[in-house]
Order: structure tokens, then sequence, then C-alpha cells
């Protein structure tokens, strides 16, 4: 069984939960998502200039721990 719930930011309180809670009873095979629909134009353009640069295999790859240190060089 799936239930989606749609709520308004301002609906987003402790009723809520509680209520939520009270739906779920004690049942312990239970996942609870939040789901954030949200346009945003300029995430939405780096997402297009990301998935351009994969396509023109214009990548850098990383290990986690280089990934940790590195520092991006800023544009001029």
């Amino acid at each position: 069984m799936e239930t989606i719930i749609k709520v308004s930011p301002s609906e987003l309180d402790i009723n809520l939960l509680n209520k939520i809670k009270e739906f779920i009873g004690k049942n312990e095979n239970i996942d609870v998502t939040i789901s954030l629909k949200e346009m945003d134009v300029n995430y939405l353009k780096d997402l297009e200039h990301s998935v351009q640069q994969a396509d023109e295999n214009n990548l850098i790859s990383f290990t986690m721990e280089d990934f940790m240190t590195y520092k991006p060089v800023p544009k001029s």
C-alpha cells in the first residue's frame, strides 16, 4: 500500500507528525518520505550544463578522499 499526503508548508507542525504516527501505528516496516517539488530555474540550468558536459566527456573523476579535499578554481 502506498499513501501520498500532500500538505502546504504551513501545515508542517507537530500535529501533522502526530497524525502520521497515529496512522502508522506500531508498524515497523514503514518508510516516510518527504518530497520537495519546486521549479528552480538556476538548478535546471546547472543540471542542463552538467548533462552537456557529460555528453562532451568533459568530466572530472574523484576518489571520495580527493572529492572531500577538492577546492574548485574560481572562474575568472
